[in-house]
């Protein structure tokens, strides 16, 4: 119940975002119809009035923002280093205040440290990875991390898969183990990391149906620890393969806008990224 709570709250929040864009765009739009229809009508007289430019650059002035803040809701704020201290953290969780990402993601270690940073802005997801960066735990230590994290606070979980298993061709311990880990984290979202470098093609498509069919909410492309990290192609592929049973979160080596936008453009929904105020600040100088 505590998770449908939350997923309920979380739908919320985006509906409002979505009719506060909707209602900015149609007001945009009735803006430029206005001004080119006073302007076709007023060329004999000379040009339609500041105010009324004025009006129109304020509505797209704002439909620009709305769009930089529906993209940048789409960011996991992440800061997995070892080396990470404590001031660290607490810079992450300012920042994804500051700039309205969707959630920060840290190691189990960092969870509680992270609520305590956010208390006072709810709206900001804590992440915790599990069995991270190998994936080579066995599903039971997997099991009681996935507990631990939800007990110290994270809403949400980003679980490694067993890649020999998936290398030896047994599918049916990767499902396995991603039920198990789904059911311990007690209706809060789990995204599955596939390491999509590291497997082939069949190896990757196969591991995201054992995601999906799992119970999964996400299937994400990689650690950013091995291999090229994401790219634009398997985000396609994958957002293919599960098409709506699941969401799909590219992550590992985006670093610039253009990047964060290519992925977005595959059909990202979710994008994990140590660069996410880089990026930001990026779109908005020049969207």
């Amino acid at each position: 119940m505590f998770g449908l709570g939350k997923k309920k709250e979380e739908k919320k929040e985006e509906d409002l975002l979505n009719a506060e864009a909707a209602e900015v765009e149609r007001a945009a739009e009735q803006a430029s119809e206005n001004a080119k229809d006073k302007k076709e009508g007023a060329k004999a007289d000379g040009q339609i009035s500041a105010d009324e430019m004025a009006e129109f650059e304020e509505f797209k002035r704002q439909k620009k923002i709305l769009e930089i803040r529906r993209l940048l809701k789409t960011i996991d704020h992440t800061l997995l280093k070892q080396t990470a201290k404590r001031e660290d953290i607490k810079k992450l969780c300012a920042e994804a205040v500051e700039y309205g990402f969707y959630s920060v993601c840290v190691q189990p270690v960092y969870v509680s440290a992270c609520n305590e940073f956010l208390k006072n802005a709810p709206h900001i997801k804590i992440a915790c990875v599990v069995g991270f960066p190998m994936g080579e735990n066995k599903t039971e230590t997997k099991v009681f991390e996935t507990k631990r994290a939800v007990a110290d606070g994270a809403d949400e979980i980003d679980m490694v898969i067993c890649l020999s298993a998936v290398k030896n061709g047994n599918y049916s311990y990767v499902k396995r183990e991603i039920k198990q880990v789904v059911r311990a984290a007690k209706g809060n979202p789990v995204k599955v990391i596939l390491e999509t470098s590291l497997l082939s093609r069949e190896e990757m498509l196969k591991a995201a149906l054992c995601a999906r069919d799992a119970g999964a909410a996400f299937v994400k492309t990689s650690t950013g620890y091995f291999g090229e990290g994401a790219k634009a192609e398997d985000v396609r592929l994958l957002k293919e393969t599960v098409k709506d049973k699941c969401c799909v979160k590219a992550s590992g080596g985006i670093r610039t806008a253009d990047q964060f936008l290519a992925m977005i453009d595959a059909g990202a929904d979710r994008i994990g990224t140590s660069a996410g105020k880089d990026i930001a600040d990026t779109l908005r100088t020049n969207m």
